[in-house]
């Protein structure tokens, strides 16, 4: 799970978002990605948890999961946060999933 939040004692974040993997080999089995603020309700990114089934793991994949996901969500912009902002936030925290999961296969570069 990973969130980006004004304040760090308050639970209402600008955007979150929580991963769940199955991995063998370097190849996702199974994968479930949601993400919190960037739709009306908590959204289950259903596209982009299937994009990562069965996908060996690389900065590529990221970087495809990500456009997936942009494709995926309609945030709005609120006190929160502008739809661009909550679009970029979403985006650094599918890569900082990555990262900390695999850092023996992620990249710094993802970043960029």
């Amino acid at each position: 799970f990973e969130k980006v939040s004004m304040r760090t004692h308050l639970d209402i974040a600008s955007v979150n978002t929580a991963i769940a993997l199955t991995v063998e080999n370097n190849i996702i089995k199974t994968a479930s990605l949601s993400a919190g603020g960037v739709a009306p309700i908590p959204f289950y990114l259903e596209k982009s948890s299937a994009y990562l089934s069965g996908k060996e793991i690389s900065n590529n994949l990221v970087i495809e999961t990500i456009e997936i996901a942009m494709k995926e969500i309609l945030p709005i912009s609120d006190i929160r946060g502008s739809e661009e902002y909550k679009r970029l936030l979403l985006s650094q925290l599918i890569k900082a999933h990555f990262l900390k999961l695999f850092p023996e296969i992620i990249t710094f570069e993802v970043l960029i």
